[in-house]
């Protein structure tokens, strides 16, 4: 039985003054300065005091007030903490009538990309690039509620008919997200990307294996050339990839005050190497003559800068989807292939210009194995200098059109006593 009645309740609130006064089991009859009377349920969950605003008296009764004060109290003994699923559903319905107000999925993904991908994730410049090279070009002004397995069927074909096939499955992963997204927000009942498995993407995708063979080279640098408007700096981005053999990341952070072209050498501080160590790279002169004509075209403090603002875009260096999307309308007849697969072509070729393994690996930045790793401290800078002049020597001779006059570097015999 409460505590309070519904005389006392009035007399309070003609009274005028402020109240705080328990019915009993937490519920709270509260009667602020300005007149405004209301029922609070007052709670503990995990250890912390909690509050729900139940309604207004006297639109909420004081026999429905403890009513719904019961009803909260057993949901709160099965684990749920009521006032901050109160404070989720609010937050749902204001989306919902976003989303209601404009309809796209654009507008879905907005949401989505501040509340679960920025600064959630470590990779947001490529789930946004993602998003904005493969998923809104196809559905993103489409409504939400008008969304169906056969957008998304859409969307996935064009992918994998290029065997693209990692990147059809990142970008069914996010469709998936940012669905599923909506469903816990009450926007759509079923998620239309749900029915879609790695089968519809051709396949399970196992480790990569895409290298660049001589002739490939030749005709991606013709295409780089022919293909029109293809971007002067992805095609700079490209070919210094393969020329160095370095990350992309590290290359797409690079600055200026990072290289010596005098000198011919970039010198990579520990903080932006994946081995957490500082390295030299030897730059050869093709390399050298590649990030001359790339200075040349200006813009800010970074090798590769950013020429526009993307969604989700935060940082001043050119992302991920520029690159993609460049080499996506590249015009060729070239096998696909990704940014990673070059340097695992500059790796391949390297070997099969007669570098020894453990100078191609270091030209990756690939740490020593086994007890070299532990003895062998020199960095093998002159080795690794005369590699990537032979393989700046191969890629020199594909950019003019064949790759025949590419002498393999010979490998050093000891001295006679």
């Amino acid at each position: 039985m409460g505590k309070l009645t519904d005389i006392e309740l009035r007399n309070w609130i003609k009274a005028g003054a402020p109240v705080v006064k328990g019915d009993g089991d937490g519920l709270t009859f509260t009667l602020s300065a300005k007149g405004t009377a209301a029922w609070v349920l007052r709670y503990r969950f995990a250890g912390r005091q909690k509050e729900l605003t139940l309604g207004r008296y006297p639109d909420l009764t004081l026999t429905k007030a403890r009513d719904m004060a019961a009803e909260k109290r057993v949901e709160i003994r099965r684990g749920a903490d009521v006032a901050l699923e109160k404070q989720f559903k609010k937050e749902a319905d204001k989306l919902a009538a976003l989303v209601a107000k404009s309809g796209t999925v654009k507008v879905l993904y907005d949401d989505f990309f501040a509340r679960q991908i920025d600064g959630q994730r470590k990779d947001p410049e490529q789930v946004a690039g993602i998003f904005a090279l493969h998923i809104l070009p196809v559905i993103g002004s489409k409504q939400v509620t008008d969304v169906r397995p056969a957008d998304v069927d859409k969307m996935l074909r064009p992918l994998v008919d290029r065997g693209v096939f990692r990147t059809a499955a990142k970008a069914l992963q996010l469709t998936k997200a940012l669905f599923n997204y909506a469903m816990k927000r009450h926007i759509i009942a079923a998620n239309p990307a749900a029915p879609f498995n790695w089968k519809d993407i051709g396949g399970k995708t196992g480790p990569r294996s895409r290298v660049l063979a001589r002739a490939e080279l030749v005709a991606l640098f013709k295409a780089m050339r022919e293909t029109p408007n293809f971007p002067p700096h992805v095609a700079a981005a490209v070919k210094l990839l393969l020329a160095l053999g370095v990350r992309k990341g590290e290359l797409q952070k690079a600055t200026w005050d990072e290289f010596d072209l005098k000198a011919g050498v970039w010198r990579i501080p520990a903080g932006r190497t994946k081995t957490e160590a500082a390295i030299r790279i030897p730059l050869a002169p093709w390399a050298i003559g590649v990030l001359t004509e790339q200075r040349a075209r200006g813009y800010n403090g970074y090798v590769f800068p950013a020429l526009r603002m993307s969604p989700g875009k935060t940082t001043g260096y050119m992302g991920d989807a520029t690159m993609n999307q460049a080499l996506y309308r590249l015009q060729s007849s070239l096998e696909p292939f990704t940014i990673h697969d070059l340097r695992r072509t500059a790796r391949t070729h390297l070997a099969a210009l007669g570098v020894v393994p453990h100078v191609a690996e270091l030209c990756l930045n690939h740490k020593l194995k086994g007890i070299a790793a532990v003895y062998d401290v020199h960095d093998y800078f002159e080795e690794r200098r005369a590699a990537l002049n032979a393989l700046s020597d191969l890629l020199a001779q594909c950019e003019k059109g064949g790759a025949d006059k590419v002498i393999p570097i010979k490998q050093r015999t000891p001295k006679k006593a």
